[in-house]
């Protein structure tokens, strides 16, 4: 007799039999205008290491050019000198309408002295010039650019004139009278251009203000008062000598 299988009782599983298998949740599709960055983080960052490094090899390579050119030509600046004046003409004539008129020829001279040793000094168009007693213009003149040697000294002549110069009355005789006693303080303004020479080279050519007096005329021709002078460039270098 034939055996007869059993019937599998409802809800009965069979443990030997391999779970059917379940396909994976698909993900969206990603956008086509959706780019992931990269991460540039790291190039950036040996770009910058880079450009230092070169930025400080520059700067040391230029301080030690000037460390090493300062202590061989050890540069100074020019040195001005203002040296007495003469009065050629010097008349105040009064007008009927109270006004005065100005007419005079003065000389005036400027000391340049260049102190270094190893290297030339350029100059541009010079123009000086004076006044009295802080108030009065008394002409101005120019000469032309120059060089200078090394440890030179060179003496300026400019001769400055007024024609027909128009001052009040009060002020025209209280110069006269004060340039004929002596007694009148002169004040004398240089603007030039400064440069060095090096191997033959002209380097620089900045502009400079040198200003000299506050001294009276009898104090600067009897050459016992050395007027006091300040040397002025790029604004921020003022020195007094």
């Amino acid at each position: 007799m034939a055996d007869v299988p059993l019937k599998k009782p409802p809800g009965f599983k069979d443990s030997s039999t391999p779970p059917p298998r379940v396909a994976p949740p698909r993900k969206p599709p990603v956008p086509s205008y959706y780019q992931p960055k990269r991460k540039r983080s790291n190039c950036c960052c040996r770009c910058f290491c880079c450009f230092l490094c070169i930025l400080l090899l520059v700067l040391f390579i230029l301080v030690a050019f000037f460390g090493i050119f300062y202590a061989w030509y050890q540069p100074k600046l020019p040195v001005f000198r203002f040296r007495p004046i003469e009065f050629d003409r010097f008349n105040v004539s009064v007008k009927p309408d109270g006004t005065a008129v100005l007419d005079s020829r003065i000389i005036i001279r400027v000391e340049v002295k260049n102190p270094n040793s190893k290297m030339k000094i350029y100059y541009g168009e010079t123009e000086v010039s004076l006044t009295a007693d802080q108030e009065t213009e008394l002409g101005s003149a120019t000469v032309g650019a120059f060089k200078q040697p090394a440890n030179n000294v060179t003496l300026l002549k400019f001769t400055a004139v007024v024609a027909k110069g128009v001052v009040d009355s009060t002020t025209g005789k209280k110069l006269k009278d004060r340039v004929k006693s002596e007694q009148v303080v002169v004040n004398a303004a240089v603007k030039t251009k400064v440069g060095i020479g090096v191997f033959k080279t002209k380097i620089g050519m900045l502009p400079v203000n040198v200003n000299c007096g506050d001294v009276s005329l009898k104090q600067l021709n009897d050459g016992k008062t050395s007027p006091t002078c300040s040397f002025n460039t790029l604004r921020w270098i003022n020195i007094k000598s």
